[in-house]
This record gives C-alpha cells, structure tokens and sequence, in this order.
C-alpha cells in the first residue's frame, strides 16, 4: 500500500521540488543576449536547412574573419557544396548508366539478330552443299 502512494505521489512531489528551485538564485538560468554573428549564424543555418541556400552563411566569414561561429559556417560550408558536388556526381553516373543499359540492350537485340542470320547462312550453306551432291 505505502509503495503505492509513493508511485502516486512521486511525479507530485518532483513538480514541488523543481517549482520552488524558482526561490534560488544560484540555480536560475540565466539568459544572454545572442550577438549579431550568432544571430547571423542561426539564420544562415535555418536559411540552409529549409530552402538550401549558402548565402547567408558564406557572410560569416566576411563581416566576423576572427569570429567563434566562422569556423563552424565554414564547415557547413564546405559540407554543403561537397553534397552538392556529389549528387552532381550521382546524377552524372546514373546518366551514364542509363545510357550504358540502352546500349547494353541495344547490342543484345543486336547479337539477336546476328545469330538468326549465321543461323540463316548456315542453313543456306547446308541447302547449297546438299544441291551440289
């Protein structure tokens, strides 16, 4: 019964303890003002994630060259066109082998037809031996 109670009364008596953590100040968070270069940062990072576009993170390194947040923008940076590199890759090879299975066909159709016509000589070779016996 006593364990009980307490399962009930648990999640009751964490809601107390953390709502009076309020009263004391050592344990209050204490909030800063964003800076212009990590305004600009999360900007260029949402700019990035929703619509793909670089442009807003590649001024990081211009208006803020010593700045904390330049280094992480460049390295987005240089993930983001190293993407970019390699889906054109991707798109490049997947023309190729596109290209590469319609030439495969086409050369399977094309041996078809090669091999009904040495089919063909070979019959008509056979009919002309058997005429001239």
């Amino acid at each position: 019964m006593m364990t009980v109670m307490i399962r009930r009364f648990t999640p009751l008596l964490v809601c107390l303890v953390l709502g009076s953590c309020n009263n004391f100040p050592m344990l209050k968070v204490v909030e800063t003002p964003q800076s212009d270069e990590t305004r600009l940062f999360a900007q260029g990072l949402d700019q990035y994630l929703e619509f793909r576009d670089l442009t807003t993170l590649k001024l990081m390194p211009l208006r803020y060259p010593q700045g904390e947040w330049r280094i992480r923008a460049e390295g987005i940076i240089a993930l983001a066109e190293q993407q970019q590199q390699q889906q054109e890759r991707l798109k490049k090879n997947s023309r190729q082998l596109t290209r590469s299975k319609q030439k495969i066909e086409f050369l399977f159709e094309d041996n078809k037809t090669l091999e009904m016509t040495l089919e063909r000589l070979k019959q008509v070779l056979i009919d002309m031996e058997q005429r001239t016996e």
